[in-house]
Parts: C-alpha cells; structure tokens; sequence
C-alpha cells in the first residue's frame, strides 16, 4: 500500500484522524461484500466515528466548495448527500452553507476568435447558486438547501475580535454562520495556487469570512485615493457612483475611503477617469497571504471548536483549487477519506499522505508524458515552487488552533 503514513498509537491528547483508504474493488456477481469497498460507504463510516457531537434538532450548517465555473474537479455532491443523511438519521436538521468568492464582477476570457468563457460566478449568490445547481448542489440532489451566510453581496458580516492572530486583530466572519448550533466542514483536498493545498484550515479561513478579509488576505493594503491626483474638475465623481457599500465621499476637496467598509471590488479604480488618482495594492506574498488566511481561521473557530467536525474527501487531486476555472489533472492518485475534530491534524494527515504516494505523470505542452514526482516529496511544491505546504501547519501552530501531531486510525 503506498500511503505509508506514520501511525502514532497510544499517544493520550492527540486527535485522532479517521482514514479510509482509496481501495475499491471491482463489483461481480455474488460479491456484495465489496460494497464495503465503496468510498460512498466509507463515508459513513467516517462519518460515524466523527458526528458525535451531533443531537437531534440541532442546526447543523454544512461547509461545501462548489467549484467555479468550467471546473471539473470540484467534489462530487454525491459525497455531500452522505454527509446530509447522516445529520438527518441523529434528528438534526442539516443546510448546506458557502460564501461569495472575492471580487464583484463575471469576467469573460477570450480562448481564441472563436470561443470565450464566463468565470467568476461566484462573486454574488444570484449568479453563484447557478453555478452550483449547474454542479449538483441543488437540493433534489444532495438532500438539504443551499445557504450564503454572507448574504447576496457577500459582505453580511460579524466582526470577530482575535488575541493570537498573527497579523489581524478582528476579522469579519460570515454574519450567517452563528445562526447555527453545530458545523460540519466538507474539504476536497487538493492543491492551491497560493496556500500550497487547500483543505479544513482554508474552508475556515477563506470559506467562512466575508470579502472584507478575503481581500486583505490577498492584498497588501487597502484600496486609498491619492490626494494629490485626485482632481474633481476631471470628472463627475464616478467613484461614488460605481461603490456598492457607499464607502467613498468627498472631503477637503478629494475622494477618500472609508476602509472599514470597503471590501475591495475595484469598481472604484476602473471607473475613475484621472489616472492614478486611486492606489491600487499590490498582492501579498504567499506565505503571508497563508498567515492571515489561518488569522481568519482562529476567527471563524470562535464559532466553537467543539462544535465543529471536518471531513476531507482526497479524490482527484490537482494542482490547483477548486475556485480556479484550469484546475489541471490529478498529480497524486485518490489517498482516501479523512475525518477529524481538529482541521491541522486532518489537512496535516492528508498532507503527509500526499508527501508518501507517488506522483502521477501528465502531458506537457509539447504532448509529452512527464516523469512523475517521485514518493517522499511533496507534490505541490515541487510542481508550483512558489507554494510551501508548512506555511499553514507553522502559522496554525502560532496561532494555537490545532496541532499537527495526530493518531491514525484505519477505518
């Protein structure tokens, strides 16, 4: 068996981590028995080992990622349908919860002079429950409804105080999420452009805040306008028009912005005709960009750690996230279904399942086969060197909401 994961035992404080391996076996007459090989039926039995917290009418807010438009790697809602039955089988009344992704705007990007493609579905619950019916999260399919707990724009928010953050202070967590007695986190467990994968810590860290912290965790500042470029004689005062959130007004003469509103769309920077006259920031780099994703994490657990439960599913993995349109192909094969009460123990164990497997080869641009990463690597950094995978695991650490030692149970 290639996942060669180390399995502590015996150890008293460390959370353990429920793993069911990726085998199944192929289903021929008079062999019901390989249904236990199922991965739809090793769900349940994670599930089993994990819903403990769960009673009967509680209201149980499910974390999905329903993948951004043109993306076919996104997690099958027929795993989430498992979830939802068990959370109805103890009494309890389940919803499935997700946030708007950054941003305010559809984008269309031109392939060739013949085909363009519509991204960014995600950026307003109109357009973004669209996509996800169009994936099959639609309640006829996975068994509850749909929910934005950050409301339409995706700025309804709760500001969230925080002691051990590394870089913020307060965060603004989705305002919808405390409207429910317990939380169940569902994680494809995959790579990620910036974060080197994505798992538990980034569903709480990015999938539970509003576009307030989503855009400071990406960029390096707020958005300001520059005095000495403003000039209100060059325009009609576009800025104030084009601001959902009513965040820019007009004083001593300039435009200035209110940052405690803003949540950085944009709109602003490209309707101001005066060149200049609004800073846009830069991107933060990638390991600081993780340190306030975790902030927000610490934020979001303010929920109640004990309140909450995560399960990764680490089927079709690729490079990339679930929230780009170009995911790629799998770099490692499926390493199975993870369950934890603690989301650094759970994305460390799927980590190092990933470190022990071997790489999968694919095409390169000229149509050549690439040698694949080799076992005891980490895939994602070797294949996008700018990603480190520890980033996560250090700053989780600093900020104290979890520990990356773990117990291994085989399931």
């Amino acid at each position: 068996m290639f996942l060669n994961m180390k399995k502590i035992v015996n150890m008293e404080n460390k959370p353990k981590v429920y793993w069911a391996p990726p085998t199944e076996i192929a289903a021929l007459p008079n062999t019901a028995k390989n249904m236990v090989t199922n991965n739809l039926v090793k769900t349940r039995f994670i599930l089993d080992k994990i819903l403990d917290n769960i009673n009967s009418g509680d209201k149980v807010g499910v974390k999905v990622h329903v993948g951004e438009a043109q993306n076919t790697r996104y997690l099958r809602p027929d795993y989430v349908r498992e979830v939802i039955e068990t959370i109805k089988s103890k009494g309890a009344i389940p919803t499935l919860i997700e946030t708007q992704g950054r941003g305010n705007n559809i984008e269309y990007i031109c392939i060739n002079d013949d085909y363009t493609i519509c991204v960014g579905h995600r950026k307003k619950a109109t357009d973004h429950l669209k996509i996800a019916h169009l994936h099959g999260y639609i309640e006829s399919i996975t068994g509850a409804p749909l929910h934005f707990i950050d409301g339409n724009e995706g700025i309804d928010r709760k500001i969230v105080k925080i002691n051990n953050g590394i870089h913020f202070k307060e965060i603004s967590v989705a305002k919808g999420l405390f409207d429910f007695d317990k939380l169940v986190v569902i994680s494809h467990f995959k790579g990620h452009p910036l974060a080197g994968f994505g798992g538990a810590l980034k569903q709480l860290g990015m999938g539970c805040v509003t576009k307030h912290n989503k855009f400071l965790a990406h960029f390096s500042d707020y958005i300001v306008v520059n005095s000495q470029k403003c000039n209100l004689s060059r325009c009609n005062q576009e800025c104030i028009e084009s601001c959902p959130v009513g965040a820019i007004e007009i004083r001593n003469s300039f435009a200035k912005i209110n940052s405690s509103i803003c949540f950085g769309c944009f709109n602003c920077t490209q309707r101001c005709p005066v060149k200049r006259a609004i800073k846009i920031p830069s991107r933060r780099d990638n390991n600081e960009f993780v340190e306030r994703l975790i902030d927000n994490a610490s934020a979001v657990l303010s929920f109640g750690p004990e309140k909450i439960r995560y399960i990764n599913f680490a089927f079709e993995i690729p490079l990339m996230c679930d929230c780009v349109s170009n995911a790629s192909v799998p770099v490692v094969p499926d390493l199975g279904i993870f369950g934890s009460s603690d989301p650094v123990a759970i994305d460390k164990a799927c980590v190092d399942a990933e470190i022990n497997a071997p790489g999968l080869p694919f095409l390169d641009r000229n149509g050549e086969w690439t040698n694949p990463v080799e076992l005891g690597v980490e895939k994602f950094k070797a294949l996008n060197p700018i990603v480190d995978t520890t980033w996560q695991f250090d700053a989780a650490v600093k900020n104290g909401i979890g520990t990356i030692d773990y117990e291994l149970v085989k399931i």
